[in-house]
């Protein structure tokens, strides 16, 4: 099958057949036209009258007004069928193939040849979703297609394209930013959570005032403040086991995360990590059932979402109602006059949800941006240490690596309060390979979708060898696949499935490696993220000199919203 499809017909030649097939459907319909007006009008006018085939004088009277027989009416409606599917379905194609002809374009291989309605491509995608090896399909068909292929997917109406080459990533995420958008159907499947106003849910001048409104949670002197992190950091180290006891460091992680997000949101944590009450517990399991349900939605198309989901609707509805309780606290907080006193005195600790309410925005739209802040922070957080540990119990001399960079920073061991500075962190050179190297082969957001605003071109992925452009028609849904690119072994060398911190000594990529998009709509809070995974994998190898998995099943990556660890990330910890 991959090598039927990796030889597409030329340009030219598809756009001559087009023709001839739309030329030839008008010259079908027309003649079909002729005839039934024939049939009707002389060869058996009045049909209809007289259902028995009797006649009578009153019959042969009116037989001229009777009207066309039910054949008649059937053959019509069958004729009003071809031309509507004449006009719309064959003069697409010819209008697509003459404007692929007009660019030099070619189209991309196809998946699943004959498969008009998209229903092969659903199931295959539903059976691998199952058995957890979506990633690893597409990855395969991608190699084997040229890098980019197109798919129908039902029940919607045109081609999906796929895609893993860095030349169209940079077209839809930089050089034609303009002509892509966020698909309309992650659009829907994410508004039950994240509303209409979010970062993840806009485009244009709505997106951008998002973006806005998140960017001072970022600013350099939040993000190097590690000592609201390291709070949480501390409980983490006191709640692992040291006695040689295997623990889930995805579980412990997942817990972390919520805590130090929820922390850095609210100015308080849900305290999972500590005594924490049933709600906060209960918001976190409604957030990954929620993220689960929503992600399988987005890739499954629109008879997912369309089937109403009331578990989706109960987690939701518990989470908006978790977030907007905060909001009225914080609120109702700020009234006084030593509101000021307490925020001097507690650093920075309520200025992103301080900063929210000062732009005047209804709660709702301020619960979005939060619940916005929770999916990018908390379920990548953990899916990224979680697998960085993973490699990392595998990898003792990656461990001894790390620890002797933390000792030369020679800080005092008496002093438990000495912390890293945000500068020294950035200075650790194996530290930040090995995060780098984790982002790259677990990117937590493995697959990213654009839609066309406008007929536009991709500069890659058609024709024989997927070199030549591909042309692509307005509503067009893009996927592109950062997991599947970041493991391209004439990209990474044949080593691109090993976990090699070294390659990025010399390694300087740019469109090969998005780990946090790129472009106009990159990660808002990278730097924070990347300075958060230095910190925690700091303390933790700062605390415990050895970690060796305590797992013996495959460790298979479960695809959501945000990449997991099926079985979780199973350890022992020796202390240091």
């Amino acid at each position: 099958m991959a090598s039927e499809n990796r030889n597409p017909k030329t340009a030219e030649a598809l756009r001559a057949r087009a023709e001839r097939r739309y030329f030839l459907a008008i010259a079908v319909g027309i003649i079909a036209a002729a005839a039934l007006a024939v049939d009707i009008l002389h060869l058996r006018p009045g049909a209809g009258a007289g259902a028995d085939g009797s006649s009578s004088s009153s019959s042969s009277s009116s037989s001229s007004s009777s009207g066309p027989s039910a054949q008649q009416k059937w053959l019509a409606a069958a004729l009003a069928a071809w031309a509507l599917y004449t006009q719309t379905a064959l003069r697409g194609s010819r209008q697509y193939c003459m404007a692929m002809a007009r660019h030099g374009c070619a189209p991309a291989a196809t998946a699943f040849p004959g498969d008009v309605l998209g229903l092969r491509f659903v199931a295959d995608a539903s059976h691998h979703l199952r058995s957890h090896t979506l990633l690893s399909r597409w990855a395969s068909q991608l190699q084997s297609l040229g890098h980019t292929f197109r798919h129908r997917t039902f029940p919607g109406p045109g081609h999906t394209l796929e895609t893993d080459a860095p030349a169209n990533v940079r077209a839809v995420l930089s050089a034609r930013f303009d002509d892509w958008a966020m698909p309309r159907l992650r659009v829907r499947s994410f508004r039950p959570v994240l509303g209409r106003a979010a970062i993840f849910t806009t485009d244009g001048a709505a997106w951008r005032r998002a973006r806005a409104a998140l960017r001072p949670a970022f600013v350099r002197d939040q993000v190097a403040d590690l000592r609201c992190l390291d709070r949480h950091v501390a409980r983490l180290l006191a709640a692992l086991p040291r006695d040689g006891r295997r623990c889930d460091l995805q579980a412990m992680f997942a817990m972390l995360t919520v805590d130090t997000i929820s922390d850095f949101m609210f100015g308080r944590s849900t305290d999972v990590l500590g005594a924490a009450p049933e709600d906060g517990l209960r918001f976190g399991r409604c957030f990954d059932l929620a993220m689960l349900k929503i992600g399988g939605r987005a890739r499954l198309g629109w008879l997912a979402v369309l089937l109403h989901d009331r578990e989706l609707d109960e987690c939701t509805a518990y989470m908006n109602a978790y977030v907007d309780r905060y909001i009225a606290e914080v609120k109702s907080e700020k009234t006084g006059e030593g509101q000021g006193e307490k925020e001097e005195e507690d650093g920075k600790r309520y200025a992103f949800l301080n900063e929210l309410l000062r732009t005047g925005e209804p709660d709702e739209v301020i619960r979005y941006h939060l619940m916005s802040i929770f999916l990018a922070g908390r379920d990548t957080m953990t899916s990224v240490l979680s697998y960085l540990f993973y490699e990392l119990s595998r990898r003792p001399d990656v461990v001894d690596a790390i620890r002797r960079e933390i000792g030369e920073l020679q800080l005092p061991e008496e002093d438990a309060e000495q912390l890293p500075t945000w500068e020294q962190l950035r200075n650790m050179r194996y530290l930040n390979w090995a995060i780098k190297e984790a982002l790259r082969l677990n990117p937590p957001v493995a697959t990213n979708a654009r839609e066309a605003v406008r007929d536009t071109i991709l500069p890659v992925g058609g024709g024989p060898d997927g070199d030549l452009p591909v042309y692509v028609t307005k509503g067009t849904i893009l996927r592109y696949i950062p997991w599947s690119m970041h493991r391209r072994r004439d990209i990474y060398g044949d080593d691109a499935d090993e976990f090699r911190p070294e390659r990025w000594e010399t390694m300087r990529p740019s469109y090969e490696y998005v780990p946090f998009n790129a472009g106009p709509r990159i990660c808002v809070g990278q730097q924070f993220a990347l300075t958060q995974l230095a910190f925690v994998t700091f303390r933790l190898l700062q605390a415990f000199k050895a970690i060796e998995r305590r797992d013996e099943r495959p460790a298979i990556q479960k695809l959501g919203v945000s990449t997991s660890m099926l079985y979780g990330c199973w350890v022992s910890l020796t202390p240091a």
